[in-house]
């Protein structure tokens, strides 16, 4: 691989999330090892320095006892007794025929760790702190968490934090770097001199910190480096044994990636303390020196000390702020929930709610996902663009998910989404309710790299090799078409009000089922009612009629004088009449609502021409041209109930029209926007007239019973019940009707029916 163009896509520092950076089979070469087995504490493994601390050089399988003093081995063994992992300080205590080279025994830090126990010698003339320091080292530790306590707010601790390290470590700068989501991080506090630059507010790549470093962060929370130019000493270990896992060592090796690293930044010596929050790697104090720096294990304790309070005080105020916000929108939240339960109209109250949804996970706008359409309030995308999103976030009922890209993320263009760019999804997967979509606006922002993060690999003249960045110059990079992030309040909230609005929902089905339950009993009651009243009434009726025609019959033979009384008894028999049309069509009513649906698979054209037969029985007028548009193939319904429905609507329409040529269309198609529980679209079926059309002042109540908007000897008269008909079979289908229409200009009626299957 000779060019730039033949660099493999996957040649960039992620690779470093695969180095096995935890055996290095080597030390720092400030510290000795030695490695013995933990059944038998027998020497298994040892530095190649390890002859610049003993006399003699040991062997391998050699005890520990012969190295080391009783009192020494009995401190060892209570190690190996307690938590594997856990590293203690102990002062070496060398038999006399194993002598030390340097002028005091080194200090030891002993540790247990994957059937191996790793003693780790310190030599107390690299940099022995005075007395002074060592005993100041209390009272310094105590000052800083008093000043830590007196902290105001979040940015002030994180300065603090690192004021405080900086004075007891003694390094030229320390940073309180902070770990995000996407995995990069940012220096959110930093301590240094006047001349140095300075690095606060930067940002840096997640590459900079691989994975293995950070799951070592982890288990090693103390973790420095003398000097980046000194060689790694190298371990021998017995024939056959497995390379010594160093994950809790001291000393342990730097990774060349890493060592590289910190040379470009022009640093000498370094030491990360971790943050940790709920097993969690919150972030890192980083300490950087400009030249080798060694600190004592006393140093190193009290750093860690100042770590672990740091991270106290640094969750605990997060905490608490996270704590007092989700208080203050669960408050919100319970109060808006009983406005809605309390509510007479669900639907509306919901919707009056919307500006106080959005303030419970602070978003911008929020879409009502109805299984009709969406209600949009706020700042959101258009309804046929919240449409697709809800088909891909609201799809399943699993949990919330949430969004701050919907351009990269649900591969929308960013023209489609007006300002809106991320979604939080709250699925609730009603009957009619599909869910809640939370919209949040885009949030430009500057972020300021320490270098570019993209520039991440090397091409040298014999191939590729892995380097971190050489530049650590300012990087400004704008972040576009992306919202705020969601956080672990708006998330929380969010199932809250997912639960609130379930509970809700299931209270709304009961109280609707129970309501139903009563309507359909006052409905069969008044069906009853109706039937037999409608019927009863018709024997009497024809009793009148009967005599009505007789009496009329006989006034027609009385004198000229008496032209008043047969008036009145002709009058008495057009009343008589236009009741038992009344009487006529409240039984038709009834019936309509009467009896078993017996739903079987329909031709729409067929149930038209039957229809047609229905209403002219000596054949269609050739004036009225009837056109049938099918455009979905077999509809479920009654065959009786349908042919009635249309008989009436098509009647209607070739009745209440005042043109040569009456044009009347019965076509159906597909709603794309409904589904049924099985899935499927259900049917609308249309039929639309060029006839004298309706104001729309009468619209909402032509399908009232015997509500007429003519007077009533008006286009051949008629009772006012055939559009009350139509509704009731449609209503008992399950479906819905409505019309469109204006004066002049005629009237299309819509209804919904179920698809075959």
């Amino acid at each position: 691989m000779n060019s730039a163009d033949e660099l493999p896509e996957t040649v960039d520092l992620s690779n470093c999330d695969r180095e096995p950076i935890h055996i290095p089979d080597a030390i720092q070469s400030h510290g000795c090892l030695l490695a013995y087995s933990t059944d038998e504490l027998r020497l298994i493994g040892y530095s190649d320095n390890v002859t610049d601390w003993l006399e003699s050089s040991p062997s391998f399988g050699e005890p520990l006892s012969s190295t080391f003093s009783d009192r020494f081995e009995a401190e060892v063994r209570n190690v190996l007794q307690g938590p594997k992992g856990i590293v203690r300080h102990v002062v070496c205590e060398p038999l006399p025929d194993a002598a030390w080279k340097m002028h005091s025994p080194p200090v030891a830090a002993v540790h247990a760790h994957d059937g191996r126990l790793l003693i780790e010698l310190e030599s107390p003339e690299l940099r022995s702190p005075d007395v002074e320091i060592l005993n100041s080292l209390p009272l310094r530790l105590n000052l800083a968490n008093q000043r830590f306590q007196s902290t105001r707010t979040v940015e002030e601790l994180y300065t603090t934090i690192a004021d405080e390290v900086r004075d007891v470590s003694g390094y030229d700068r320390v940073m309180v770097y902070r770990f995000f989501e996407e995995g990069h991080g940012a220096v959110v506090g930093e301590a240094v001199g006047d001349r140095f630059e300075r690095f606060l507010g930067l940002h840096y790549p997640a590459t900079d910190i691989p994975q293995p470093a950070r799951r070592l962060y982890l288990l090693n929370t103390v973790r420095s480096i003398a000097d980046v130019e000194a060689e790694p000493v190298a371990i021998r270990c017995e024939a056959g044994s497995p390379p010594v896992d160093l994950s809790y060592s001291c000393f342990r090796a730097v990774s060349p990636i890493h060592v590289e690293y910190l040379k470009n930044m022009g640093v000498r010596a370094s030491m990360s303390i971790s943050i940790i929050d709920e097993a969690q790697l919150w972030g890192l104090i980083a300490c950087h020196h400009y030249e080798p720096r060694t600190l004592s294990f006393q140093e190193r304790a009290a750093c860690e000390m100042l770590g672990l309070t740091a991270a106290t005080y640094l969750t605990a105020r997060e905490r608490d702020h996270r704590n007092e916000s989700l208080s203050q929108r669960r408050s919100k939240h319970a109060s808006l929930m009983r406005d809605i339960a309390g509510a007479e109209h669900f639907n509306e109250s919901l919707t009056e709610g919307s500006e106080t949804l959005c303030n419970l996970v602070d978003a911008d706008g929020v879409a009502i996902c109805w299984r009709g359409g969406p209600i949009l309030w706020g700042d959101t995308p258009e309804a046929a663009v919240v449409s697709e999103i809800a088909e891909s976030y609201l799809k399943s009922n699993d949990g919330l998910s949430a969004s701050e890209s919907l351009v990269e993320d649900a591969g929308l263009e960013s023209s489609l989404l007006n300002s809106s760019r991320g979604v939080l999804a709250v699925p609730l997967s009603a009957p009619d309710l599909r869910g809640l979509l939370f919209f949040r606006n885009e949030y430009l922002c500057e972020v300021h790299w320490a270098g570019n993060p993209e520039k991440a690999a090397e091409v040298r003249e014999d191939g590729v090799r892995l380097s971190p960045r050489l530049s650590f110059e300012k990087w400004s990079e704008i972040v576009q078409d992306r919202s705020r992030q969601w956080s672990g309040v708006d998330l929380e909230v969010g199932e809250d009000i997912r639960g609130g609005m379930v509970e809700l929902l299931g209270r709304r089905a009961a109280q609707l089922a129970k309501i139903n339950a009563e309507l359909t009993r006052l409905n069969d009651d008044l069906d009853s009612f109706a039937y037999a009243a409608s019927h009863d009434l018709r024997e009497p009726l024809r009793g009148l009629n009967h005599n009505v025609f007789l009496l009329n019959e006989e006034m027609a033979e009385l004198p000229d004088d008496l032209k008043e009384v047969k008036q009145r008894c002709q009058s008495i028999g057009e009343l008589s009449g236009r009741m038992d049309e009344l009487v006529k069509g409240l039984l038709r009513l009834a019936r309509a609502g009467r009896g078993d649906l017996e739903l079987e698979n329909l031709d729409l054209s067929t149930v038209v021409d039957d229809a047609l037969i229905m209403i002219w029985e000596s054949g269609q007028p050739d004036h009225i041209a009837v056109e049938i548009d099918d455009q979905t193939g077999p509809i479920k319904a009654d065959y009786a109930c349908l042919r009635e429905l249309l008989s009436n609507l098509i009647a209607n329409a070739a009745k209440y029209n005042d043109n040569e040529k009456v044009r009347i269309t019965v076509r159906s198609h597909r709603d794309t926007n409904r589904r049924s529980e099985a899935g499927i679209p259900p049917v609308i079926i249309e039929v639309e007239d060029n006839g004298i059309g309706i104001a729309s002042d009468h619209v909402d109540r032509i399908f009232q019973l015997f509500r007429r908007t003519h007077a009533s000897d008006a286009y051949g008269g008629g009772t006012g019940a055939g559009l009350a008909i139509v509704k009731k079979i449609v209503q008992r289908h399950g479906g819905d009707i409505w019309v469109h229409s204006s004066p002049g200009a005629g009237s299309k009626f819509s209804m919904t029916l179920e698809a075959s299957d």
